[in-house]
């Protein structure tokens, strides 16, 4: 009697499949029966729904903004009834063709689900934030059959999951599906009853799609101007509803649940932005975007009015710690020398990540910029800030430059240029690497790790001549002669240009080496970041970059690449 009913099921298959029309109820067949279940190929999914031209799919990335990721399966047939399968790159596979169903079969079947609302509150908790964006913004809700009110609540419960995500230990409760494995065991305890995969009721109020007479959106009252006295800052407001007791406020894809109708946001800019927010209460209503004019002034220094983000508050670091010492130098202005385009803005941003990142407190921060980085200061930095601060075989000691750099005329010697320095006399208003290095290691420190945004090619990152002179420029010096505790990264090699990335006012080396440090450089996402793998990181996006300007610019490392930089948590 068994093997005729699965008989009866597989004929039932070939008509469904000729007809390409697959039901409601025809579906439901299948997965009681367990033909379309757990890890089933996406591509014979769709095989038994009628094939791709009787489905509608949604391919969406995961929340790396890796790109089909995840597929969005179900019926084009019109139904006020509908099932919903959405499919998982579980073996993380490449995408290695542009057939849509060779692609489908490299994804597994990961939920089934009969309500909209809960499908988009688990696609809102784990998919990328572009597709987020256009499901909010483009997709046709009456094909999914969920009211913009329903989309906005379903938007709410899965970026509070994130939420949740990011500061638990792995929370991941699934509110809003009933796994297959859960279905087949019920399928199995009650062999003699048709049953239907059911979904997981909401225990938690806000979350659950009610319906509601309240049809006015929240109200948000903050000032739409605001002046910021440091590249840290928080935008604090206030969001009334008379219909909710639950309200949400979202800024650049992160939300949060207002407390006591007040919202909290901690922002980082060393340029003025435009800040967008919105409000949204338990019942999906949205506010209108409200937007605040944020000018950064930080000791009367006019900032640039674009930057791609550059965010050192993304991940917990280290706390602050007495051992750890940063001395900071960003020349872009100099007195005779060409400028060195967006230096002093790497010196402000690095500043940041001194602190934030490697833990270093304000008091032992020197931050040196355009003219307070003259010769004079900068061998009074050397010579008399570091030995006040440095403890021998305790400190961890960071030193960052921004600027232009330059080889001697027999190109034995590395310099670095002060602000007031002549690119003709070096020997004179310069400071070479080699003696850097010894003054350092006479204080004995723990660690060195140096950071060097500049190159020696002569040319500054306009592609400007440093010389006044037509001479000829050899360099033959190398960073063979590295302490034995040192770790020095530069921006290039010593033939090639350090380039400015006008696109995120920024040089490009020290565009990527902070990107690297919020988390981007950790390859193997073992909260730590190695020597070894911050470079690769630089070194690929570096390259690409300057490509793209039609020149060559390699970062190079001396030191232990092993070596672990920095860790968070």
């Amino acid at each position: 009697m068994k093997f005729f009913f699965i008989y009866l099921i597989i004929i039932l298959l070939s008509n469904l499949n000729a007809s390409a029309n697959t039901t409601y109820k025809a579906q439901k067949v299948l997965i009681n029966n367990g033909v379309i279940k757990e890890n089933i190929r996406c591509n014979k999914l769709v095989d038994l729904l009628g094939g791709l031209n009787n489905i509608e799919l949604l391919w969406l990335g995961n929340l790396k903004e890796e790109k089909f990721q995840y597929a969005l399966v179900n019926s084009s047939k019109k139904n006020t009834q509908k099932i919903f399968y959405l499919c998982k790159n579980s073996q993380n596979k490449k995408i290695n063709s542009n057939n849509t169903m060779q692609v489908l079969g490299e994804r597994d079947l990961y939920g089934i689900y009969y309500n909209s609302v809960e499908l988009f509150t688990d696609i809102f908790s784990f998919t990328s934030k572009q597709s987020r964006k256009y499901i909010m913004s483009t997709l046709n809700l009456r094909s999914f059959n969920i009211s913009s009110n329903e989309i906005n609540q379903a938007y709410i419960a899965g970026l509070m999951k994130i939420n949740d995500n990011t500061n638990k230990s792995k929370t991941n409760k699934k509110v809003a599906k009933k796994s297959l494995s859960d279905t087949a065991n019920d399928q199995n305890k009650n062999k003699n009853k048709k049953k239907e995969i059911k979904v997981v009721e909401k225990t938690q109020e806000e979350f659950i799609p009610k319906q509601s007479k309240d049809k006015i959106p929240p109200k948000i009252i903050i000032s739409q101007n605001l002046i910021a006295n440091s590249y840290n800052y928080q935008l604090v407001g206030i969001v009334k509803d008379a219909g909710s007791k639950n309200l949400y406020v979202e800024i650049d894809g992160e939300i949060q649940k207002a407390k006591n109708g007040r919202f909290s946001f901690n922002r980082f800019s060393v340029v003025d932005e435009k800040v967008a927010i919105v409000a949204i209460d338990q019942w999906g209503n949205r506010s209108k975007k409200k937007i605040v004019d944020v000018k950064i002034k930080i000791k009367n220094t006019e900032v640039v009015e674009k930057l791609e983000k550059l965010n050192p508050l993304i991940i917990k670091s280290n706390i602050l710690n007495n051992n750890k010492v940063a001395l900071i130098f960003g020349i872009e202005n100099y007195a005779t020398n060409p400028k060195a385009t967006f230096a002093n803005y790497d010196a402000k941003a690095f500043y940041q990540y001194a602190k934030n990142i490697f833990g270093v407190k304000n008091e032992n921060i020197k931050l040196l910029v355009d003219e307070d980085a003259n010769l004079v200061s900068s061998l009074g930095a050397l010579n008399k800030w570091l030995p006040s601060k440095i403890k021998k075989n305790h400190t961890e000691l960071i030193i960052y430059f921004a600027g232009h750099g330059l080889a001697s005329a027999d190109g034995k010697q590395l310099y670095l240029i002060p602000q007031d320095g002549d690119s003709d006399l070096l020997a004179r208003t310069a400071i070479s690497r080699e003696e850097i290095f010894q003054l350092v290691s006479k204080l004995k420190p723990k660690t060195v790790t140096v950071f060097f945004d500049a190159c020696y090619s002569g040319v500054s990152r306009d592609e400007e001549s440093l010389l006044a002179s037509a001479r000829p420029l050899m360099i033959v010096a190398d960073d063979q002669d590295t302490p034995e505790n040192f770790t020095i990264f530069s921006a290039s090699q010593l033939d090639q240009i350090s380039s400015g990335l006008k696109e995120a006012k920024h040089g490009i080396f020290s565009y990527y080496l902070m990107k690297g440090l919020e988390g981007n450089a950790d390859i193997n996402q073992d909260k730590k970041i190695t020597n070894g793998e911050l470079l690769a990181y630089m070194d690929e996006n570096v390259s690409q970059k300057a490509s793209e300007l039609g020149r060559q610019q390699n970062p190079s490392l001396a030191g232990d690449p092993d070596k672990v930089l920095m860790s968070y948590r």
